[in-house]
């Protein structure tokens, strides 16, 4: 565990200094990020414009929502995605041998090496968004909440993880897994907006399938006072399943996995 902590910190620090290199793409991303939460939020005024509910959600409930929406989004883009992107380019080119190679476990390996810091404007967009919708709605925190909150958001970056590293175990059998992670996001994207307010099979879908209902309307329902234990239960006992499944996945594709000089 502590040579995890110590390499994760490395590869941190290299990521860090790697994007000191090119600090234009800060002014990048914070360009992208005025313009993607201006365009949302302005479509979210001018929903509540003409209601007062949407699926059971005021305005600024679905703002703080949106706002964890935000954050994690920001961490797949910021670790999650690259990462995986860079192992399936490893897998492709037979250069995964030498992930294979360090006396260290493969997963946590390939889970820690790529970090785009500048994607900390999200969060800290997302963050902002969420304090802002909390502050509105004038409802009380106590401890407890917050509590509750940062362990079903934690929860909710796992089972993403999750379902990333899941997907990407494909690329042991296929070649060309992109149209899986396309297709992924796309249905992913339906998350910045309650499971509630969706027809069932759509909510099948997002509660089982993709359980971004878990990910995301979970830690917005704690946060905004809507706490129901029988469904962070339930995320949690999700999110230890798709852990489960996926580390057997992952064990079973290093077998299939033949190495450059196959």
């Amino acid at each position: 565990m502590r040579r995890s902590i110590v390499l994760a910190w490395q590869y941190l620090r290299l990521a860090v200094m790697n994007e000191l290199l090119y600090r234009i793409n800060f002014v990048i991303q914070l360009f992208e990020t005025a313009i993607a939460l201006a365009t949302a939020l302005v479509v979210l005024s001018l929903v509540y414009a003409q209601t007062e509910s949407l699926g059971g959600w005021s305005r600024y409930e679905l703002q703080s929502l949106l706002g964890i929406y935000t954050v994690l989004t920001a961490v797949v883009q910021m670790s999650i995605q690259p990462n995986i992107e860079r192992l399936m380019t490893d897998i492709q080119k037979g250069t995964f041998d030498f992930v294979l190679l360090k006396p260290i476990d493969a997963q946590v390996q390939i889970s820690i090496r790529e970090v785009r810091i500048w994607q900390l404007v999200d969060i800290v967009a997302g963050v902002a968004i969420l304090i802002d919708g909390l502050v509105r709605l004038g409802a009380p925190l106590d401890a407890g909440q917050v509590a509750l909150f940062g362990l079903t958001l934690l929860l909710g970056i796992v089972l993403i993880y999750t379902m990333w590293l899941l997907m990407s175990c494909i690329a042991f059998w296929v070649i060309r897994v992109d149209n899986i992670f396309e297709l992924f996001d796309n249905i992913a994207s339906a998350g910045r907006l309650p499971v509630d307010i969706y027809p069932r099979w759509m909510r099948v879908i997002l509660t089982y399938l993709v359980p971004m209902a878990f990910a995301v309307t979970v830690p917005a329902e704690v946060i905004i006072g809507r706490i129901n234990m029988s469904n962070v239960a339930i995320q949690a006992a999700v999110t230890l399943g798709f852990f489960v499944v996926t580390r057997f996945v992952w064990t079973k594709a290093l077998v299939r996995y033949n190495g450059a000089s196959a």
